[in-house]
């Protein structure tokens, strides 16, 4: 007998979301967290549109968006000198160019900061009767055997042993349970220190009402970095180039914002000090026994393309459904091992891209190995400088405009069955839809007869569910038979544009199956003799985690 389904090492913003997904399905599930508090630092603040699907499924989105930055001041990034008085060196934005092909998802990109966001996850983990939160509470992994995982947790009344079944590590960029378990990392060089720093300013925030860049590039002699306001009060963010031995006291910091902010009597109240390497680095194994790894411990890149926490959320949305299944008796051991197969190349990709995107931005004058390069940047004698930076300023394209890294990635595993079809692939910037089984579905609008809206993106919840044509009948009665929820497109649900066959790649007696992720698991483009036969033995092969 455990004492929990799962217990979850750490209580940000991955670990909570796994919390959330384990608890709403009713597995007993326990969150530690080391701090007697949620974050007080702002680390993470651009939620990618995949993320905030998530959040919609869960019922978060709409408190979310609703403390993000407004979008009159989420328009894009820029590059200057410094933001009063400053030498414009170019920006980007997000809307500056069409982007090809249908909408990719019905979710935008969000704003929040990370320490608005945790007390919203917080609240809603909570709500479930099948959770439970400790703040204080260190948890380290002792043992496991074939019942389950010891687990000592060490809080404000002391210290006891527990059980549980599985443990999620999501314990961070310094994982004690990876180092705990010996498993290695594969990681690239340091590319430098940064000084963080969180601070309040009202007249800053007065000053750049009209700004409309969620981002600013600082570049001059005294400071460079990036300076940024988080939610829609008066709190920003100044992330500076550091030297790893040295101090960055208050009175240091205050100094860099306002070299940044171009204005040396800036009104400034520091909030917290957070100090971070620019690395990289993949755990190289995902799951011991009964323990997985998800998150930061998992993965750390440079965040230059925002897929630090994106990439951790999307992880648990990929290994929970999985371990609900294995503990309702509803799928086999195999299916866990899936998770290592299908994120981990995931995450090298994106370390790859955000260290790429790292290595770009040196182009414009940041992280420049040496300094006296920004010495006459805000003189006549810079003008070649200024022009050489903004020339460079495009080529930055793809840390911004990531729609194809976070939509167009394909997961290959046994958890998938392959059809042999091989799709256009996506870009980094550009998306190119499919239904190619290990697709993240299309997402399509459609509406019912009452008139309301859905998109194909809400249809799993969670959960598998059939797709059908609308000559698919065929293959409704067999998720029926089966217990699986379907609609049949044309029919149950109709699409308000571009028809559901043609993006989809069937004909209209076709069927996908989409997993509880939201990946294809399936695609029949049509009918089988057997309907009930070949979605049946493939849900089997599915949960096994059989080839």
């Amino acid at each position: 007998m455990t004492d929990f389904d799962v217990l979850v090492i750490g209580g940000g913003p991955v670990g909570m979301s796994a919390g959330i997904q384990l608890a709403s399905r009713g597995i007993r599930t326990f969150v530690a967290e080391r701090h007697l508090t949620l974050s007080q630092h702002p680390k993470a603040a651009g939620i990618h549109p995949t993320t905030m699907e998530l959040f919609a499924q869960w019922g978060v989105a709409d408190a979310i968006r609703g403390q993000s930055l407004p979008p009159e001041r989420s328009t894009g990034f820029a590059w200057t000198t410094r933001l009063k008085d400053g030498m414009d060196l170019g920006q980007v934005r997000f809307g500056g160019e069409p982007a090809p092909g249908p909408e990719p998802s019905p979710a935008q990109l969000c704003f929040t900061p990370q320490d608005i966001v945790e007390p919203i996850l917080h609240e809603e983990l909570l709500r479930h009767p099948a959770a439970t939160f400790a703040f204080g509470t260190t948890a380290e992994v002792l043992y496991q055997d074939a019942g389950g995982v010891t687990v000592s947790l060490t809080g404000p009344t002391g210290r006891r042993e527990v059980r549980a079944s599985y443990v999620i590590a999501a314990d961070g960029v310094r994982s004690p349970t990876r180092t705990r378990l010996g498993i290695t990392e594969t990681a690239g060089p340091v590319y430098g220190e940064s000084i963080n720093v969180y601070f309040a300013s009202d007249a800053l925030t007065r000053d750049t009402a009209t700004w409309p860049f969620s981002l600013t590039w600082i570049l001059n002699p005294d400071v460079t970095g990036a300076i940024y306001p988080v939610g829609r009060g008066n709190r920003w963010i100044f992330n500076f180039s550091g030297e790893e031995h040295e101090e960055y006291d208050e009175a240091t910091c205050v100094r860099n914002v306002r070299h940044a902010a171009g204005d040396p009597a800036l009104d400034i109240e520091v909030l917290s000090i957070l100090r971070w390497r620019h690395e990289d680095a993949v755990a190289d194994s995902w799951r011991t026994g009964r323990v997985f790894l998800a998150g930061d411990a998992a993965h750390r890149f440079p965040p230059h393309g925002g897929f630090g926490m994106n990439s951790g959320i999307q992880d648990t949305a990929n290994l929970c459904w999985k371990l609900a299944l294995v503990l309702d008796s509803a799928a086999a051991d195999g299916l866990l091992d899936t998770y290592e197969q299908e994120r981990k190349p995931i995450a090298e990709f994106n370390a790859e891209q955000c260290t790429l995107n790292t290595k770009k931005l040196a182009e414009t004058g940041w992280l420049a190995e040496d300094p006296e390069i920004l010495a006459s940047i805000e003189t006549p004698d810079g003008a070649r400088l200024r022009e050489r930076i903004r020339a460079a300023v495009p080529r930055q394209r793809d840390q911004f405009h990531s729609t194809g890294q976070q939509f167009g990635f394909r997961y290959a595993s046994p958890a998938v069955v392959d059809d042999g079809s091989e799709p256009e692939p996506s870009t980094v910037a550009d998306y190119r839809p499919s239904a190619s089984p290990g697709s993240r579905a299309p997402h399509l609008w459609l509406r019912d007869h009452g008139g309301v809206r859905y998109s194909t993106v809400d249809l799993p919840a969670g959960r598998f569910v059939v797709l059908t044509g609308h000559a698919g009948g065929q293959w409704a009665d067999a998720a029926e038979a089966l217990d699986l929820p379907a609609w049949v497109i044309g029919a149950d649900l109709v699409p308000e544009t571009e028809p559901f066959e043609a993006a989809y790649g069937i004909a209209t007696t076709g069927m996908v199956l989409i997993r509880p992720d939201g990946h294809v698991a399936l695609r029949i483009p049509a009918t089988a003799d057997d309907c009930h036969a070949v979605l049946a033995d493939a849900l089997d092969r599915i949960l096994r985690g059989a080839a």
